[in-house]
């Protein structure tokens, strides 16, 4: 009598879902401080301006890097570096991305509304340069940055993972999904036409830039594109 030899068991790797899990509570966790945070400035509990837009990024900030942190603390910084490189390639595609997102930001923005919507706001009197400065910085360069890190460098990547070959390009999709929702929720719009235009576009720029990270493996691209979109933006308003 021949004995079978012991096959062995395929254990589930749940420190990736334990991740996907903590990014989704820092994500949650963002959006219940950021509502707070608008609650108490509408009733005059933050007077000044910059303290408001202070709290507010910290509201979402330190939610999502707390998160990063946890789902990074066994990742090696050689590893972090080069998933941070930008080559040539990712310039380039990089800046497609903007063309294309802020093409398609403009001609919605044309069809709803009449106007192209990157045009300086009105405004009385000498604009407040300092709280000006504070809400670009945060728009600019912050923003994107851990934006990409925690939606395409984390969650996307993760997700990925836990998808067959066939199907992971879905994870490119649900996390632009998601990263579109977060800014819907955290009200980057005040109707429901420029919410469906916020949709929309950030949806289109999460499902590029996730591409994009799919292809190359690295984040610096993404970073790159978010960072001019978003400059395209601020750059257009700025008041004159």
């Amino acid at each position: 009598m021949r004995s079978e030899t012991a096959r062995p068991t395929a254990e589930p790797d749940t420190t990736r879902q334990r991740d996907l899990v903590v990014l989704l509570v820092g994500l949650g966790v963002a959006v219940l401080l950021a509502r707070v945070v608008a609650g108490v400035s509408r009733s005059g509990g933050i007077p000044s301006p910059v303290l408001q837009v202070l709290a507010a990024d910290a509201a979402v900030w330190v939610p999502l890097v707390v998160g990063a942190g946890w789902v990074l603390r066994h990742t090696s910084r050689s590893a972090m570096t080069a998933r941070l490189r930008i080559d040539l390639g990712d310039v380039v595609f990089g800046i497609g991305i903007v063309i294309i997102c802020r093409v398609v930001d403009v001609a919605l923005s044309i069809a709803l509304t009449g106007s192209t919507g990157l045009a300086p706001a009105p405004s009385l009197g000498t604009p407040d340069t300092g709280l000006l400065v504070v809400s670009a910085i945060g728009v600019v360069l912050v923003s994107p940055f851990l934006e990409e890190v925690v939606f395409r460098g984390l969650f996307q990547r993760r997700l990925a993972a836990e998808l067959t070959p066939r199907s992971r390009f879905l994870a490119v999709l649900l996390t632009a999904f998601l990263f579109a929702l977060l800014h819907l929720l955290l009200g980057a719009a005040s109707t429901p036409v420029g919410g469906f235009q916020v949709f929309v576009t950030t949806f289109l720029l999460g499902a590029l830039t996730g591409t994009l990270v799919a292809m190359t493996d690295r984040i610096g691209g993404a970073v790159l594109a978010h960072v001019l979109f978003n400059a395209v933006a601020v750059v257009a308003t700025w008041p004159r």
